[in-house]
């Protein structure tokens, strides 16, 4: 009995540790098509038609603090979520804590798409 719950333990933490770094790999994969999509809607709403004016030059600001942004919410997210996993090893909440990442990202990569 003793040996099949290191089994299960040692499945578990294989488990939680490959489904973190598969998030973390498509949570880094995102960062590029989220900022795509806030350049493709702030061309499509406030951009002019003169291409070198002071909408290129707000575009790139945008772009450049986005991946500022972005990047900072990505390390939060993988050192807060290595974390929370490493604390809370198979309780309801590490599950749950999760499922809201991947819920996440599929989110943002739906409306990195569908923009």
């Amino acid at each position: 009995m003793n040996d099949k719950n290191t089994r299960n333990r040692a499945f578990l933490v294989i488990l939680t540790i490959g489904l973190w770094l598969l998030s973390a790999l498509i949570a880094f994969l995102l960062i590029l098509p989220v900022l795509d999509s806030f350049i493709t809607i702030y061309a499509a709403f406030w951009a002019d038609t003169n291409i070198g004016g002071s909408a290129y030059y707000l575009g790139t600001t945008i772009r450049q603090i986005g991946v500022m942004v972005l990047v900072i919410f990505f390390v939060i997210g993988i050192i807060g979520g290595i974390e929370h996993y490493t604390h809370h090893f198979n309780s309801p909440s590490s599950w749950e804590f999760m499922f809201i990442t991947f819920a996440i990202e599929l989110t943002l990569l739906l409306f990195s798409v569908l923009i």
